[in-house]
């Protein structure tokens, strides 16, 4: 299977449209690269189930175990310009009171286009709909809206099945209230730069790597930071069915004592493992 350019694109717009993360709640999404080229049907997207677990089991309960139900739409306007909704379920497998839909997001997304010889850029604009428990019950948030600018190294000008994808994207949250149900001070601004590299090779498999960074400004002018990154695994067994299995670990950019770095490529107490089926259509 080809290397999909616009797969990465489109997780990578995805990443920058969510909402920050400050705890370690990584997510289990794979960005495998089977999802199809957008330049072509009316409407495409695909499906995608996950099943995730704590990379280290310390045998007293704390070990997380789940499963990610994802669907992605795309309506294609044009081979530039589509409509894309993105959305969720993730299913507590040892406590099913967290399971929970994702938001809903709704963006109008550009495709990269060259800029010169070297560069390609594109954009995206989103609303977010609360769907989630977390978002309309805890943190009374009614909406948010988001744009996002995506840019990517040209294809043409890499070696062959090689793709670099950066990203910059600035959130506002519109919240009922400027704490959530348990007195914690919402988050009313948000932004999140990534950065992601992948290679295709020709039997089929893919190898891929992200990192994101987000900041938040709460209500009461607190900065807030965290990361996540994954490395993922994939192989194409057709145009429009792929496997794959990840790592990924997020969480607080510094540690509790406010001073050390936090970021770690594996953390034993919040990375995770995966496993996905992805089938485009």
């Amino acid at each position: 299977m080809k290397f999909k350019v616009q797969a990465l694109v489109g997780f990578l717009a995805t990443l920058l449209l969510a909402s920050p993360s400050f705890a370690n709640n990584a997510s289990a999404a794979s960005s495998t690269t089977v999802v199809q080229d957008p330049h072509g049907d009316l409407l495409n997207g695909f499906v995608q189930l996950a099943r995730s677990t704590s990379l280290y089991d310390f045998q007293d309960g704390t070990r997380k175990d789940g499963m990610d139900y994802v669907a992605r739409f795309n309506l294609n306007l044009s081979k530039q310009y589509l409509v894309r909704v993105d959305g969720s379920f993730s299913q507590d497998v040892n406590k099913s009171d967290n399971n929970d839909v994702s938001d809903t997001y709704i963006s109008f997304v550009r495709n990269p286009s060259p800029v010169g010889r070297w560069v390609m850029l594109g954009y995206s604009l989103g609303a977010v709909a609360p769907t989630s428990k977390d978002s309309h019950t805890r943190q009374n948030l009614e909406g948010a809206t988001s744009a996002a600018m995506i840019a990517m190294i040209n294809p043409d000008r890499l070696i062959p099945g090689f793709a670099v994808v950066g990203g910059i994207s600035i959130r506002k949250n519109f919240h009922s209230y400027d704490t959530d149900i348990n007195g914690n001070v919402n988050t009313e601004y948000s932004s999140a730069q990534s950065i992601s590299v992948g290679y295709d090779f020709a039997s089929g498999i893919s190898l891929s790597a992200q990192f994101v960074h987000k900041n938040g400004l709460t209500y009461q002018n607190n900065i807030l930071e965290s990361f996540e990154h994954s490395e993922e695994i994939d192989y194409g067994i057709n145009q429009n069915v792929a496997i794959a299995i990840g790592h990924t670990n997020a969480g607080s950019v510094l540690k509790a004592n406010g001073v050390d770095s936090n970021i770690a490529l594996i953390d034993e107490n919040a990375s995770l493992v995966y496993a996905s089926l992805t089938v485009a259509f």
